[in-house]
């Protein structure tokens, strides 16, 4: 039943390992910075890093790169982060697209399994911890591994405080999972269906059709965040991503202007957004909105120009890869 995802997840191994054992002798310079493991499924007030370069950064992140595992007195559901950068002497971008499209094979097999089995989108990770074992995450097995076939002018790591990732769900789809939840509830309870939280519930939406689409908002933890500048000089940013493992970029004549990852302090983040768009209520409850005008991810990225530099960053829904 699990050979499908447990097949997937052997050539991921075997493909992060070779890259683990060629990346290391490519290296120019770097750094990274210990973030504490979360013993809890909650972000304390103050996380303090710790920076670490040469042969001790790169062996962290050889393992931080091949760990699909909760570590010892980590909380489920978190992750392992270890944000930072390497500067190497040659691309290694064709392995790490390759290790991200194997990480999308092990994903595919476990939805696959899922629709298989008639299970609920929720049941994902369980699917993994059956064919895997249970220490084993699906965040930190999913994570993207980024890189740039391009040498940054400036380098900068910083905490995301405010996210929201905004995830689309149809009508039907709510429906659907509505109507279960109501007849199962019924059935246990004994009750008419009609008088069931989740029959109410539907009433709620009974006036939209069912090829509409909600935007379900959902608060991300604080997370590091790597931003960098490739092109001429001038304030705007090339791209930013989510720095749960450290990058990979090519080493130029000139070194990069590189921000250092600071401790995370809430109170000192406590600001909110000031442009967070109002949002259409549908079922606040559950926190499904209509979506507005343009949804934006975690940046807002207007007019910008597309990324010239072969990587693995995406914007728009494109993803730049090598030239074939």
């Amino acid at each position: 039943m699990y050979e499908g995802i447990q097949r997937a997840h052997q050539v991921l191994v075997e493909q992060l390992a070779s890259f683990n054992s060629t990346w290391p002798g490519l290296v120019v310079d770097g750094r990274v910075w210990q973030v504490p493991l979360l013993n809890e499924q909650k972000t304390p007030d103050v996380l303090e890093v710790q920076e670490v370069d040469g042969q001790a950064a790169i062996a962290l992140a050889t393992a931080a790169l091949a760990s699909h595992q909760r570590d010892v007195g980590q909380a489920a559901g978190t992750v392992m982060r270890l944000p930072g950068y390497f500067r190497l002497q040659a691309s290694v971008l064709p392995q790490v697209l390759a290790i991200n499209a194997s990480k999308q094979v092990v994903t595919d097999e476990i939805e696959a399994l899922r629709l298989a089995l008639g299970y609920t989108p929720e049941m994902r990770p369980r699917l993994l911890r059956r064919a895997l074992g249970a220490g084993v995450t699906t965040k930190q097995l999913q994570r993207t591994i980024h890189a740039f076939d391009g040498a940054p002018r400036r380098i900068s790591f910083t905490w995301a405080g405010h996210t929201t990732s905004n995830q689309r769900i149809p009508v039907a789809t709510v429906r659907e999972q509505l109507q279960g939840e109501a007849e199962s509830r019924a059935q246990q309870q004994g009750i008419p269906l009609e008088q069931t939280p989740e029959y109410q519930d539907l009433r709620t939406i009974a006036n939209l059709a069912d090829d509409q689409v909600l935007i379900k908002h959902k608060v991300v933890a604080p997370h590091p965040r790597c931003t960098l500048w490739f092109g001429e000089r001038g304030e705007k940013w090339d791209a930013i991503i989510k720095a749960n493992l450290p990058v990979f970029v090519l080493a130029g004549e000139a070194e990069p202007k590189v921000s250092a990852l600071r401790d995370f302090d809430r109170a000192a983040r406590g600001r909110q957004r000031g442009d967070v768009k109002a949002r259409a209520e549908v079922w606040a409850e559950r926190n499904l909105y209509l979506p507005t005008g343009g949804q934006r991810s975690d940046v807002d990225e207007g007019d910008r120009v597309p990324l010239k530099t072969p990587s693995t960053y995406r914007l728009g829904g494109i993803t730049y890869e090598s030239p074939a």
